[in-house]
């Protein structure tokens, strides 16, 4: 939506995107859009960091000026549906990754035995899960178009996930997290090394520094 594409801008600038966010939550509130009303309140406190606000503003005009049926684009939303997060680097922030390949959403999840399952949602699939991550997640843009790929052979390959062993923080070896999920899949789309995949998410996704 187009208020939606101006406020992922607005809120780049200290203070006023701040108090446009306030405002804007409690209309989504009063609408019932709780996932909207969630994300105009949400922060990261690493952007009270100044130097990260031109960074704020190249994702914010990439959201307003792209698709985001198209390429590859991170979702990311606080942990714990809590308002407030904290993100020093990929890996080790308060921050729920999702990846958004060509218009279909993967994210990694735990049920109740803390057992690894993976969520796949689109326009044609699980269409209300779909609509509730598009306004719920924050979208950092990281590839504009991906070469051509299988679509069944990129759900396997994320479905696969399922067999290994999850953990929230610095997920090595054979542990794997939100995070590292989305790295994976990123390289695979792309047809890329996943450390290629690590460098371009860092320079890409916001951090303590930048």
């Amino acid at each position: 939506m187009a208020e939606r594409k101006a406020f992922n801008i607005i809120k780049a600038v200290p203070v006023v995107g701040h108090a446009y966010g306030a405002v804007r939550g409690v209309v989504y509130a009063a609408k019932g859009d709780r996932s909207e009303a969630k994300h105009s309140i949400e922060l990261d406190l690493a952007d009270l960091n100044p130097l990260r606000i031109p960074k704020k503003l190249v994702h914010g005009i990439q959201n307003a000026t792209h698709n985001l049926e198209e390429g590859a684009w991170i979702g990311r939303r606080a942990l714990f549906k809590q308002p407030l997060a904290l993100n020093i680097t990929p890996g080790m922030d308060g921050f729920h990754w999702c990846i958004q390949i060509n218009g279909v959403i993967y994210q990694l999840g735990v049920d109740k035995d803390r057992d690894i399952k993976i969520h796949i949602s689109s326009r044609t699939e699980k269409t209300a899960y779909y609509e509730r991550d598009c306004k719920e997640y924050s979208w950092y843009l990281i590839q504009n178009e991906l070469p051509a790929f299988d679509a069944d052979e990129l759900r396997a390959y994320a479905k696969s996930f399922e067999d290994l062993e999850y953990r929230m923080f610095l997920a090595l070896g054979n542990k794997m997290n939100c995070q590292s999920f989305v790295t994976r899949m990123f390289a695979i789309a792309a047809k890329i090394s996943i450390e290629k995949a690590r460098s371009t998410i860092l320079l890409v996704i916001p951090n303590l520094l930048f």
